[in-house]
């Protein structure tokens, strides 16, 4: 039975794998032994690659969705209806699983998968052989024969996500990608206002255990080289035992490898700052959001500013690069918060910044914050990414124009970050950064690769910024 999975990515900034395909096709590998996969990521295919993929008859196609690439998936449909119009095709992904049956609306899917896709794709294979009804397949919307819309109940979310295999990366193009990107929990502790983890992942946070984490880094490493490793958790120093027994491995182990991570700045003791130095930790990804301990109590932070500010001490006295991140627009800021927010940037310490737009997503506070006491300007979520500049909503104390001002203010210090799309000088930066660290000892590569990316950001990203 052959398969297809489609990652539209063609115009997005980053060449990753995409997990959630890498994990659904190894999760019914090990339930089917009769599967044929191919996977077409359309950010890194050639176009003979393009060709050869979309004139392959297959019996399922799986797409994931997300809301800045809906209107590449669009124009995927009309490729397959010109090429294989009675292929069945199945969406997935975070923006199926935000919107739920509106995904319908505007593409001719046969099947969509809402919530943890592994479970039910597999099951969804058994149905198109015939081996199981689909009308019993948790969390699985579909379309009948008469075009009745069908939404199955909601399934169950796994509770050991060490269960799962590691993802089928011989499907991807490994060589291709400068980077080895991992993610190692499913959910978040916080409900951030503006985050829409917790409505993808409701409540309760699964970890990898710090055994597994350093399995699949180990077979990265043997099967595809040493490249930097990023990792894509929310949170990814909560618990933080996990991360110190994480740490004690990489250390035990000699796996000599640089990576990067998103990290919670009040979650950090000095010992642990240093073990992670040790372990080959360079840059942490701090979410600040707001300067203002009012704006944090009311988004759901969960912190302080002065916790942060500890934390931030923490890890530059270990000596790790840190990159904070603000937001513009969560509930109830005004443009004398952002003001303080730069200010506070300006002086935090950490190497560099970047600034948000909020963008309300359905699910989340925010998203009824807005439809409460604001006016949505963008109806359409995957309109969103088109918008320039991105301001999709306004609130009385906190109205369009002056929005536009607290834009103009952080691109003056060259902190805004609202560049998603492919670019040919990141491409290279990233390319560059992979030859460092498969030819030279991370300690040497770490300083040439700083020192790089500090002239990258300094020299062409600020200035892009103005």
């Amino acid at each position: 039975m052959k398969i297809g999975l489609i990652f539209p990515n063609q115009d997005r900034r980053y060449k990753t794998v995409h997990l959630g395909l890498g994990l659904i096709a190894a999760y019914a590998r090990l339930h089917h032994d009769d599967l044929e996969f191919q996977v077409l990521d359309t950010r890194v295919a050639t176009r003979k690659e393009t060709n050869r993929f979309f004139n392959t008859s297959f019996a399922l196609i799986g797409i994931t969705v997300y809301s800045p690439v809906y209107f590449e998936v669009k124009k995927i449909f009309n490729t397959i209806g010109k090429n294989h119009p009675k292929t069945l095709i199945c969406l997935g992904g975070p923006y199926v699983t935000t919107i739920r049956e509106e995904i319908f609306n505007e593409t001719p899917a046969d099947f969509a998968v809402y919530g943890e896709g592994e479970i039910t794709f597999s099951e969804l294979i058994s149905s198109i052989k015939g081996l199981k009804s689909i009308d019993s397949i948790n969390g699985l919307m579909y379309k009948t024969k008469e075009g009745e819309l069908i939404i199955n109940p909601e399934r169950e979310q796994m509770k050991d996500i060490d269960s799962l295999p590691i993802p089928a990366y011989d499907l991807f193009p490994m060589n291709r990608y400068p980077l080895h990107r991992m993610v190692t929990s499913r959910g978040c502790p916080y409900s951030c206002a503006w985050c829409n983890s917790s409505s993808l992942w409701k409540k309760g946070t699964r970890y990898m255990s710090p055994e597994k984490m350093v399995t699949e880094i180990e077979y990265l490493i043997q099967h595809y080289g040493k490249k930097l490793f990023i990792f894509g958790d929310n949170s990814f120093n909560i618990p933080l035992n996990r991360i110190d027994q994480f740490c004690d491995l990489l250390i035990e182990k000699k796996l000599d490898i640089l990576w990067a991570v998103s990290y919670r700045a009040d979650f950090i003791t000095k010992e642990i700052a240093q073990k992670l130095k040790k372990a080959g930790c360079y840059n942490v990804s701090i979410g600040i959001e707001s300067a203002n301990n009012e704006i944090l109590e009311k988004i759901g932070k969960g912190t302080t500013i002065e916790k942060v500010s500890e934390g931030i001490r923490i890890l530059k006295d270990a000596g790790i690069e840190i990159m904070s991140q603000f937001v513009i627009g969560s509930p109830f800021e005004t443009l004398e918060h952002v003001k303080e927010s730069i200010a506070y940037a300006k002086n935090s310490g950490c190497d560099y910044t970047n600034f948000y737009t909020v963008l309300p997503f359905k699910g989340t506070p925010q998203w009824d914050y807005v439809q409460k006491h604001g006016t949505l300007l963008v109806p359409l979520i995957h309109n969103y990414h088109s918008i320039e500049p991105r301001i999709v909503f306004e609130t009385p104390e906190f109205p369009y124009k002056d929005r536009v001002d607290a834009i103009r203010l952080v691109k003056k210090e060259g902190f805004y970050s609202n560049q998603d799309k492919k670019n040919i000088l990141f491409d290279i930066a990233k390319n560059i950064s992979e030859w460092i660290q498969r030819i030279l000892p991370k300690s040497v590569g770490e300083k040439i690769y700083l020192v790089l990316k500090s002239i990258y950001r300094l020299k062409i990203v600020k200035k892009n910024n103005r």
